[in-house]
């Protein structure tokens, strides 16, 4: 008997939903696209529990007829093609007549739909692929589709989803694109009863953007356009000081659909060469109208990633569009940050010991002109006993330099710090001095056994303060009050973020409230490296847990991950000797010295007989 069998029609669904319906987002880009294709004018959608429980998409489009309703569940069954060629003439969002088959078999389905001027409506329900009801109904105009239980037949792909804050937070991010791409459309989201976003569809662009990324880059946004042949680039680009740490703020549309390609971003990126600083990227919303026969959309079953005929004429346009228009614009940066309190916060717990020169020791331990506590060695009694039962305790004294502030005669020349002897604390990681520091980035030291090691300083401090947070993550954190609390202008998406992790910011010294449907206030940020956090990298925080990279990791830890990251010293940062001292001390004391929390090295060696084979001594 042979091995191959052909699979039964219900496996063969489920098995071809899952390359259209990957998550709760794929449903609602389906529905909403339909919508768009339908001519809607307004459209509304609903979820609850991230799209898991329920998603309703309402609008007031053209809506379906009988005999139509009774085709558009069947695989294949589509009114915007006809033959392959109309491939390469495609003027909708949806094309291939897969989408609500595959949808309505892995959920349970109801469709109330209206053909303009018609006086009574069509109800559908579908379950599992299998429909359980077909008749009349009174509705209004357009269609309405009520998505519920997804997945319930196919609880592996069930158990893969995120939480119900990052599904929604994917909705959003997709609801707002679609948004900025017809924007003649209004267009409403309602996330557990709450309406998280609204765009009015009277066709401006900046009070989208504003809705989006804040009204600050919409008056700022520099608007582009360029010619080529066969299509047009237009749209609008942000000021070099308007940036994120990833490419959630990039926005590229094809004839309005929505696209990624790493192509277009990396021409968009090389465009603000030199203007913007290093691993920082643009936020743009730009428009590629295009013949539809020089581009191939036909590519992915998400169809959000095409294929240009000419793809080198249009990312030449494109980075011309951008490149000329930032070269015609005064780019100096119209306001600075609020500026922060002066004074140190008081009865804080230290969060980091990282120091600047005469800031060497915490600032609630010394004035402007008075060293006179002795560095509590207590600060690392959460190290494991192993590390620490015959650890001695010596005292180095350090000496102000000469263009410090000097202390009353009555005063001792040195202040002591008391620290826990380095090469006791582990036998893996031990060295003798530290040479210097390369490139403003690494730091060279001295080992003990003919080798020399150099040390990456962000990597290095990120592990420090991963530690550190893991294990202040129940205890009070150090916190500095911000002399005018500072407003932030968040998407709908960060908002959400903020309010699911807010007890988290609060753990390690943030003060945050939501104010208003798309703004927060900071009252107060962590105080680290003896210098309090900028409130701007609140965001970056957010990008970065919302980032694919820490799927699977608990909440609490990508958060912790995420302020490390982002709390640390950073690579060009200058290091004095002091700080150098202190960053290798700290890191030896850490459980795992060898690799910061993403999994980098933080150290690499070199061994003295390595070194001399380099210079053929040996």
């Amino acid at each position: 008997m042979g091995k191959i069998k052909i699979l039964g029609q219900d496996v063969a669904s489920k098995i071809a939903a899952g390359e259209v319906i990957e998550r709760p987002v794929s449903v609602v880009k389906e529905l909403v696209e339909n919508s768009i294709d339908a001519g809607s004018k307004n459209i509304i959608i609903e979820i609850s529990d991230g799209g898991k429980e329920c998603i309703k998409v309402i609008d007031d489009g053209e809506g379906m007829s009988a005999e139509d309703v009774k085709l558009a569940f069947e695989r294949h069954a589509t009114s915007k093609i006809e033959k392959v060629d109309d491939i390469f003439n495609i003027n909708t969002l949806g094309f291939r007549g897969e989408a609500l088959t595959s949808i309505a078999a892995v959920s349970e389905l109801l469709l109330q739909t209206k053909v303009r001027g018609q006086s009574i409506g069509t109800l559908c329900k579908i379950s599992g692929g299998t429909i359980k009801d077909f008749g009349e109904v009174a509705t209004k105009d357009g269609c309405l589709i009520e998505v519920r239980n997804l997945f319930f037949n196919t609880p592996a792909r069930l158990k893969f989803l995120s939480n119900k804050t990052h599904e929604s937070s994917h909705i959003i991010d997709l609801v707002s694109r679609l948004a900025l791409g017809n924007i003649n459309i209004s267009f409403r989201l309602i996330i557990d009863g709450k309406e998280v976003f609204y765009s009015s569809g009277n066709g401006n662009y900046r009070e989208v953007i504003a809705k989006i990324y804040g009204v600050k880059l919409a008056r700022e946004v520099i608007q582009i356009e360029k010619d080529f042949d066969g299509g047009k680039i237009w749209g609008y680009v942000c000021p070099p000081s308007f940036n994120r740490g990833n490419r959630s703020g990039q926005n590229f549309f094809v004839n309005r659909r929505f696209i990624k390609d790493t192509g277009l971003a990396s021409c968009l990126e090389r465009a603000y060469k030199t203007m913007m600083p290093v691993k920082r990227f643009p936020i743009a919303v730009i428009f590629i109208d295009i013949d539809n026969s020089k581009v191939d959309v036909n590519v992915h079953p998400a169809k959000m990633e095409i294929k240009f005929q000419n793809q080198n004429q249009v990312h030449q346009a494109l980075f011309h569009a951008v490149n000329d228009s930032l070269m015609q614009h005064v780019l100096i940066p119209r306001e600075t940050y609020s500026e922060y309190s002066r004074e140190c916060p008081k009865n804080t717990t230290q969060m980091a010991q990282l120091n600047l020169d005469r800031e060497m020791i915490p600032k609630d331990v010394y004035n402007s002109s008075n060293f006179s506590k002795i560095y509590d060695s207590r600060e690392f009694s959460s190290i494991k006993e192993e590390f620490i039962r015959e650890t001695p305790v010596i005292k180095k004294e350090v000496y102000l330099k000469n263009n410090q502030e000097t202390r009353s005669p009555s005063e001792p020349d040195v202040f002591s710090i008391e620290v826990i002897s380095t090469g006791a604390i582990t036998k893996k990681f031990e060295y003798n001095k530290i040479l210097g520091q390369l490139f403003n980035t690494y730091i060279v030291v001295e080992g003990n056994a003919d080798e020399f090691y150099l040390i990456d300083q962000h990597a290095a401090h990120e592990r420090i303060l991963y530690e550190l947070y893991s294990n202040r993550y129940t205890k009070p954190p150090e916190s500095q009050t911000l002399v005018t609390p500072q407003v932030l202008h968040l998407s709908a998406r960060e908002i959400m973020l903020i309010e699911y992790y807010k007890d988290d910011f609060i753990k390690l010294g943030f003060d945050i409230s939501v104010f208003g449907t798309d703004s927060v206030l900071v009252r107060a940020v962590p105080y680290v490296f003896n210098k309090p956090m900028d409130p701007m990298t609140l965001r970056d925080i957010l990008d970065q847990i919302n980032s694919n990279q820490y799927a699977g990791l608990p909440e609490s830890e990508k958060f912790i991950i995420s302020m490390s990251c982002h709390s640390a010293i950073k690579a060009g940062d200058v290091l004095s000797q002091m700080e150098m001292n202190e960053l290798i001390q700290q890191l030896a004391k850490t459980q795992c010295p060898y690799t910061c929390p993403h999994g980098r090295p933080t150290i690499i060696s070199m061994s003295l007989e390595e070194l001399e084979k380099k210079f053929k001594r040996t």
